[in-house]
């Protein structure tokens, strides 16, 4: 299994989806589990982990959701919450504790803002962490513990069939205790399918992570909450969800759907088209006559799709485009990239997120 660390580090995740519970053992303490299993000591994992790569990546922004499990009794709940209070307290981050770093929505920093703020406004802020949970009683602004339904909307999170509401689905605007804000509600976005055979090489559309079933399932999602983006993607399988990154990035700066996957059909596709001779997803032909008033599926802005050599689609660029070179110089010739490339462009205030569970593998 991946850690925390290296999932954080070299996977691309920026959000974290933990479920905590009382230590029985020794109660001033809290075990990071899932289900059945139980993984470890909470305060020496986020120390060992999220500390680690916070010291290291001064930039980063990282959510992490709390669930609480086995707290039927609220003063097992009361004695969770000061030790969720306590490691927050008791870790630190080149010397600031993680406290400090979480974001607090009622800071004077925000007073004045109609949404919420940018991420490079966060980093300039140091307040780098955001923190939800799933109880009404951890609410806090001194720590920065944002009750998720005051928050966010989310999907319910088993199957892939749908996209239906497991809370706040009809609710565009957070709804902060004592507060004035109308900042968009967040969508954090569930996506899990512990078949085995959903990731690996050779699967129809990608696999669960890939263009062909995560995207579309993200359409499916938007067609039902009222158009709203993913501010947050849950999912498993990180180590195999270069493609989920791909998509994020998509959603965020835009720039071309990928093709590439195998496929039997067009619904494997995020192109809608699959080249059934060669079982590969392709780019959607379109009119080069109407670039500019459309968007060719699988093409940048200023490409059109249209089949080539052994009736593949590829992207083209309009003679219309092509400026001409200097003496010279060449004239650019129509290229084609096998890959989404998205542009860059300037961060949107909530950028959709990886995240992960720690039952990840």
């Amino acid at each position: 299994e991946n850690s925390m660390y290296e999932q954080l580090t070299n996977n691309g995740v920026r959000g974290l989806s933990l479920d905590i519970k009382l230590d029985y053992s020794d109660r001033s303490k809290l075990r990071l589990v899932h289900n059945p299993i139980d993984y470890a000591d909470f305060e020496i994992e986020m120390e060992t982990h999220l500390v680690r790569f916070l010291e290291e990546n001064e930039e980063a922004i990282v959510a992490i959701n709390f669930e609480v499990i086995d707290d039927s009794q609220a003063a097992i709940r009361s004695t969770i919450l000061a030790n969720l209070k306590n490691t927050f307290s008791n870790l630190f981050v080149n010397g600031v504790s993680l406290t400090d770093m979480t974001f607090k929505y009622d800071n004077d920093l925000w007073k004045n803002h109609n949404e919420w703020p940018t991420l490079n406004e966060m980093r300039s802020s140091g307040q780098r962490l955001f923190l939800f949970h799933d109880r009404t009683e951890f609410r806090s602004t001194e720590y920065g513990f944002m009750f998720r339904n005051d928050v966010m909307k989310e999907n319910f999170w088993e199957g892939l069939g749908d996209c239906t509401a497991r809370y706040q689905w009809n609710s565009d605007k957070v709804s902060f205790p004592n507060s004035n804000l109308s900042w968009s509600r967040l969508f954090f976005m569930n996506h899990f399918d512990s078949i085995v055979g959903t990731v690996g090489e050779g699967l129809l559309g990608g696999g669960i992570n890939g263009w062909g079933r995560l995207y579309p399932r993200i359409k499916q999602c938007m067609n039902s909450n009222g158009s709203i983006k993913p501010n947050f993607i849950s999912l498993d399988w990180v180590i195999q969800a270069e493609e989920a990154l791909e998509i994020a990035k998509y959603l965020n700066f835009g720039g071309r759907i990928g093709s590439g996957q195998v496929c039997v059909d067009d619904s494997h596709c995020a192109t809608e088209a699959c080249n059934k001779m060669l079982s590969l997803c392709q780019c959607k032909e379109c009119d080069v006559n109407l670039l500019g008033s459309i968007s060719c599926l699988g093409c940048e802005a200023d490409q059109y799709c249209a089949p080539v050599e052994n009736n593949l689609n590829e992207c083209l660029i309009s003679a219309a485009t092509i400026s001409i070179a200097p003496t010279g110089m060449p004239v650019k010739k129509p290229t084609i990239s096998p890959t989404a490339n998205p542009s860059s462009a300037l961060p949107t205030s909530m950028p959709v997120k990886a995240t992960i569970s720690p039952t990840t593998s």
